[in-house]
């Protein structure tokens, strides 16, 4: 064997090429001359070994043999242990380091430097904008772009990580022959923006070219965990089977996405069917299968699902047992729950912070307890911004306003810096007479904090405090600052407060800046601009808006016939109030009741009685503001009997208990019917206090009629 190959070969045989410990940040040039004296030194040693033992070895080295070697290290030093450093700086999160490592090699050692493509997908790990348009320069100018598929699929990650979807599918698109790993790696890219269909879209392009791996098919079976797309992901489960990845074939990755696939889809039946496909399971499995129950509301299922999983011999962890707290939190099984906070303390959970983060959840639903509430809070350890969210969110609950914004002022005492959900948190719990002053501090928090520009979640609420204390210039200020992220919340909520102060035009108003701006209209939204449009003296504008709701697909929406049927009932055309009516396939109580509402409003007692009748036939249960339209229209019409009836039928057959108003009604018909001693009893019975403030002549309610 030549001297130098000997040389080389045991050298890269045990590993001499690779950097040390000691100068992995680059550091070390003399290290590098003592690292090749010593490669020839140990090969002299070698030597010296062979010839104690009298076994042959190779012939001395001569000068030429030495410089040699030397040449070879250094080119493997050059080629390889400086990308392996700068590869192992990236990998552990060391990004200055490799930087470091880099710029040394380029002064050292530019050709090499700029022509190492394993460095250059390494660097891109360290999230250097402008280092990596360089790369990206000099990977374009040597043509290592297009030939390369992991400096291509390092570049593709990078511009995906910035957001900058462009430049990502523009690397996938040059690359002349993209393998498996590069279509996997567009398909994350498209996920992570959202983008689905596109990423469900490359699974056609790819095959002809390349076999998916599983990795492929779980990041492509992440896409499809939405309803209108199950179909897709049912499709590809079809390609795993017709390839037979299935029983003993299916591997424990494939699995967990199919599982998850059908679980997020609510397909539970598919998802158990593929639990018990094979009999290799873990916990992330159950886990999957006990929260996608726990979010469907089948606390029974999830139970059952728990006790399989115990069966089996699976030992659940904290997110296990915060799925089924939340399940239950979700039930207001506060039996359940306080039992699985049991179990947290019997395998040392209760100061996991997943799990204390359900069980303060729980108990802010589910116990009408305030203690409850303070001593799971005070089982955290360490309180995240989760944690405060939920405790101030449970204050909230607990209608302890004051005490919630002293939870907030100890959150940033303790450094936890809130988020826009604990913010928003603590606007939508404003309900008392000072909200407005809380909303006007916690604004004043905002401008002030590295908030820069009120996001969606925070100015929505601040919008929706404003306008319910009819500060309409402080609601109207706040949405103009949210200038890129208003949403049909944020005008929804202008609108019911101009609603609400009387300003109806200018409330329609809002419907013209929504259509400018191009911001989704849904049926909430539509029934508030409704409810606007039926104060109106003419009716032009309901039906525009009746218009608008068909072109949108919005008319089989129940608010929004709701509204057409109340607004069509004000202006007097109860033709269309009807036909808006007998368009709602499954009329809920609020459809009823504006129907019987519409039609007494009009006069027609009659009618409207008849309607309430057909209610009871079809099954839906009244309540108060039912009997209330109904009594009043009795009242109205003269049909005392029926009146009468009716309100006995109130508690005895619906179990609904009598309000003032009902009582009100009620004395009022006694009254027409001349049966005053009846009225006398009927109001020393009555449980709740009468005022007469419906009645016409409340002074005249002991007066037999002339």
């Amino acid at each position: 064997m030549d001297n130098s190959r000997f040389i080389h070969t045991y050298i890269t045989y045990h590993g001499c090429f690779a950097a040390s410990d000691d100068d992995d940040d680059g550091s070390g040039g003399d290290d590098w001359e003592r690292k090749e004296r010593y490669a020839v030194v140990l090969f002299l040693a070698i030597i010296t070994a062979c010839k104690s033992k009298k076994t042959k070895q190779p012939p001395p080295p001569s000068q030429e043999s030495r410089m040699a070697a030397m040449a070879v290290f250094r080119h493997q030093r050059s080629a390889s242990s400086w990308a392996a450093a700068v590869a192992d700086h990236a990998r552990s999160g060391r990004h200055d380091a490799a930087l470091t490592v880099f710029r040394r090699v380029l002064r050292a050692h530019p050709a090499v430097a700029t022509s190492d493509q394993l460095a250059y997908a390494a660097l891109l790990r360290c999230r250097d904008r402008r280092l990596a348009y360089q790369i990206h320069a000099q990977a374009c100018r040597r043509g290592l772009a297009a030939f390369n598929p992991v400096l291509a699929c390092s570049l593709l990650t990078f511009y995906s990580d910035c957001d900058d979807m462009a430049s990502a599918t523009r690397v996938f698109d040059e690359m002349l022959h993209p393998d498996a790993v590069s279509y996997t790696a567009m398909i994350s890219a498209l996920l992570r923006a959202g983008d689905r269909h596109r990423a469900l879209a490359l699974y056609p392009r790819m095959l002809p070219l390349c076999a998916p791996t599983q990795h492929t098919f779980s990041k492509l079976l992440a896409a499809c965990t939405s309803t209108r797309l199950r179909r897709y992901g049912t499709q590809l489960h079809a390609q795993l089977l017709r390839w037979g990845c299935w029983g003993p074939h299916l591997s424990l990755v494939l699995k967990t996405a199919l599982l998850h696939m059908y679980a997020a889809c609510g397909a539970m039946a598919s998802a158990r069917t593929v639990l018990h496909a094979t009999p290799e399971t873990d916990v992330v499995l159950w886990t999957a299968i006990i929260t996608a129950y726990s979010r469907g509301g089948q606390l029974q299922h999830a139970l059952r699902a728990f006790r399989d999983m115990e069966r089996a011999a699976v030992p659940p962890n904290a997110f296990t047992y915060a799925a089924l707290i939340a399940a239950c939190a979700a039930a207001h099984s506060l039996h359940i729950g306080r039992l699985l906070h049991a179990r947290l303390f019997k395998f040392h959970l209760e100061h996991d912070t997943s799990a204390c983060n359900a069980l303060l959840d729980f108990y802010s639903k589910s116990s009408t307890r305030f203690l409850d509430l303070l001593h799971a809070f005070r089982a955290v350890d360490t309180p995240n911004v989760v944690s405060w969210t939920i405790f101030i969110a449970g204050l909230v609950r607990h209608g302890r306003d004051q005490e919630a914004f002293a939870a907030f002022a100890r959150m940033r005492a303790t450094g936890v810096q809130p988020n826009s959900f604990t913010l928003s948190t603590l606007l939508k719990g404003s309900t008392s007479a000072h909200a407005c002053l809380l909303a006007a501090k916690i604004h004043a928090y905002v401008l002030k904090t590295s908030f820069e520009s009120l996001d969606a979640t925070v100015g929505n609420s601040l919008v929706n405090v404003y306008a319910r204390s009819a500060r309409m210039d402080d609601a109207w200020n706040v949405a103009t600052t949210m200038s890129f992220v208003r949403d049909r919340f944020t005008y929804t909520s202008l609108a019911k407060g101009l609603n609400q102060m009387g300003l109806h035009h200018r409330a329609l108003e809002m419907i013209l800046h929504m259509f400018h701006e191009e911001v989704d209209i849904d049926g909430f939204s539509l029934a508030c601009f409704l409810s606007a449009a039926a104060t109106l003296a003419s009716i032009e504008a309901g039906k525009q808006l009746h218009s608008c709701a068909v072109k949108l697909g919005l008319s089989d929406e129940v608010s929004v016939s709701n509204s057409l049927i109340d607004m069509y009932s004000r202006c007097k055309c109860l033709e269309d109030a009807k036909s808006a009516f007998r368009s709602i396939r499954e009329p809920s109580v609020v459809s009823w009741n504006a129907i019987i509402s519409g039609l007494a409003s009009n006069g027609c007692y009659a009618e409207a009685l008849s309607a309430f009748e057909d209610m009871i036939l079809t099954g839906a249960q009244p309540d108060g503001v039912t009997f209330s339209v109904v009594l009043s229209a009795c009242s109205h019409g003269g049909l005392v009997d029926t009146g009468i009836k009716h309100f006995y039928s109130m508690m005895n057959l619906f179990g609904v208990p009598p309000q003032k108003s009902h009582c009100t009604w009620f004395l009022d018909m006694l009254r027409q019917a001349g049966r005053l001693a009846e009225v006398a009893h009927t109001i020393e019975a009555m449980p709740v206090q009468l005022d007469f403030v419906n009645l016409q002549d409340p002074a005249g309610i002991l007066q037999a009629p002339q």
